[in-house]
């Protein structure tokens, strides 16, 4: 019941303009999939127990990341460079570099910090 909820306020969160999209939706119910899977998961197993709170979190923050990483991709595609009318009304305008720093920057933040996260653990493990 919660579910169906769930995805009845991310579809009236959209304006009425608005392209439908169901990938917020289906990542809402991957979510919660997850969520319920490591919770009996954590009943049955004690060793689950101690895990399923950290495995929920990495799941759930991979999953925003991954689409976060996509959309500031896809932005460059998205956006009609020669109508600046195109991208005056969207979050982060009426400048075109407002509209990247809003759309692609928490992407590009995700890279990075992913890309030190890596560069770290490669270098203790050579040292290590």
């Amino acid at each position: 019941m919660h579910v169906t909820l769930a995805i009845q306020a991310i579809q009236a969160s959209r304006g009425p303009g608005e392209p439908t999209s169901r990938i917020p939706g289906i990542a809402v119910l991957v979510i919660l999939l997850l969520i319920v899977i490591a919770g009996v998961a954590g009943i049955v197993s004690p060793r689950w127990r101690r895990r399923a709170p950290r495995a929920i979190g990495l799941m759930a923050g991979g999953l925003v990341a991954a689409y976060l990483v996509g959309r500031g991709i896809a932005e460059f595609w998205l956006v009609d460079y020669s109508s600046p009318a195109s991208y005056r009304d969207a979050r982060g305008g009426p400048t075109l570099a407002g509209v990247f720093a809003v759309h692609s920057g928490p992407g590009l933040i995700i890279l990075i910090a992913a890309a030190v996260w890596l560069g770290r653990r490669r270098q203790r493990a050579s040292t290590g």
